[in-house]
């Protein structure tokens, strides 16, 4: 037998040398990219200081602050921020005065609940006084709070960066610490650079591919301008985003696992180190012992509270949240039968026949069903138009024809959606 005596060529080579993207980061790992790498927040991490409290925003920015000069701010990210501000403060403080609005909407519609019941049931104006003064009084309070506090601590937030309570915290944190901007050459050739990039669906980037303008080649702006910062400083690179697409993060049955592996060796081929992945909770709650910072109570809870908002897992285009407001709608505008039909069908896995449509909405039996979703198309047609759902969401409920004509022998709900609508109703028994 023959004795191999020259070495192998090419090895040398260990499990994770080219595939340190699936390696689980360890306190070792995070502390000394903490203390001797670099850590850049992405701009929904600047922006979302808008919509945390005030103990959850002061705990992020004295994180943030801690980290001295290992703090790098992509020149995009300080852009967007400044881009988006507004608009978010917008949101953040309209959020009361709209839930205060919808809660009047929803009493006017439960007290005429109350009134077609008594009505059916001869129900004496006396008994339904009471019930009605018992019904407005609950709304009222719960308006009552949901007001006090809009006008409470998100109504200092101003577009005026004189009195703004975020700025001045911001500014303390991210002195000094912002990147250069691209050159207005740089910015034609990246800008085309980046369009390929989405066509190929190259990381990061290509989930923004339908953005007007230039949104479409945000994120692989921030993500160059971090390459060439972390390959001067050759060092690791630790990345805080709010985001959770695919074209960042890893995903494993649904679960961030860790940056794409596409990204990882970016950075490699670029001169940087390991590349690290952290939602803003992870962020504080990794940084904060590390960086010997003590938490206020409630501040981790917080931002997982907005992240939970923001990160909610879409299925057809649609989420609890989204479907919750389609049932508002059918609700407020008189057709909670629908709200009823679609329940039931998603509780029989997604089918209901037309016989149980016509005794759920209490029918006569020579009704047509004819125009019974339309409703439904309307008021979806509308969230599409405010951006809660895309325009690729699926139909909620569809007509099913035996024969392909005549009368609708059934409705079912798209397979993607019966999860959620089974899930709302399961956190409403809660």
């Amino acid at each position: 037998m023959a004795v191999v005596t020259d070495a192998i060529p090419n090895a040398g080579r260990g499990l994770f040398d080219d595939f340190g993207a699936y390696q689980t980061p360890t306190t070792s790992d995070f502390t000394a990219v903490l203390k001797d790498g670099l850590v850049a927040p992405d701009a929904n991490v600047l922006l979302n200081l808008y919509r945390y409290t005030e103990q959850a925003r002061t705990d992020l920015l004295r994180t943030l602050g801690a980290l001295g000069d290992r703090l790098f701010v992509p020149h995009q990210v300080v852009e967007e921020f400044w881009r988006n501000r507004e608009s978010v403060i917008t949101d953040a403080r309209s959020t009361s005065t709209n839930a205060a609005q919808e809660m009047s909407s929803h009493t006017l519609t439960a007290v005429q609940t109350l009134r077609t019941w008594a009505n059916r049931v001869a129900l004496s104006d006396e008994d339904f006084t009471s019930l009605r003064d018992r019904l407005t009084g609950v709304f009222d309070e719960v308006q009552k709070k949901i007001t006090e506090i809009g006008e409470g601590e998100w109504q200092s937030i101003t577009p005026d960066t004189g009195i703004d309570p975020v700025i001045p915290g911001l500014e303390r944190a991210l002195a000094g610490r912002a990147g250069s901007p691209f050159n207005p050459e740089e910015i034609l050739k990246l800008t085309e650079v980046g369009g390929e990039r989405i066509k190929k669906r190259v990381p990061p980037g290509y989930m923004d591919a339908k953005k007007d303008g230039d949104g479409a080649v945000g994120d692989f702006f921030v993500w160059e301008q971090l390459l060439r910062a972390a390959s001067e400083c050759e060092s690791d690179v630790l990345f805080v985003t709010g985001d959770v697409k695919e074209d960042w993060w890893r995903k494993e049955h649904g679960h961030n696992r860790g940056p794409r592996p596409e990204l990882s060796a970016e950075l490699r081929r670029r001169g940087g180190g390991r590349l690290f992945l952290l939602s803003p909770k992870q962020f504080l709650e990794v940084a904060a012992p590390i960086l010997q910072l003590s938490l206020q109570a409630g501040s981790v809870e917080d931002i997982e509270r907005v992240e939970r908002i923001e990160t909610e897992p879409s299925r057809g285009g649609w989420t609890t949240a989204a479907i919750e407001e389609l049932f508002n709608g059918l609700t407020y505008e008189g057709y909670g039968n629908r709200v009823d039909v679609i329940r039931y069908a998603a509780d029989m896995d997604g089918y209901i026949e037309a016989v149980s449509v016509y005794d759920i909405c209490d029918y006569d039996d020579d009704r047509s069903l004819r125009g019974f979703t339309k409703p439904i198309r309307r008021i979806s047609e509308k969230l599409v138009e405010q951006g809660v759902i895309p325009d690729s969401a699926v139909p909620v409920l569809a007509a099913e024809y035996q024969s392909g004509s005549g009368r609708a022998s059934g409705f079912k709900i798209d397979p993607l959606l019966v999860p959620l609508i089974n899930d709302l109703a399961d956190d409403e028994d809660q």
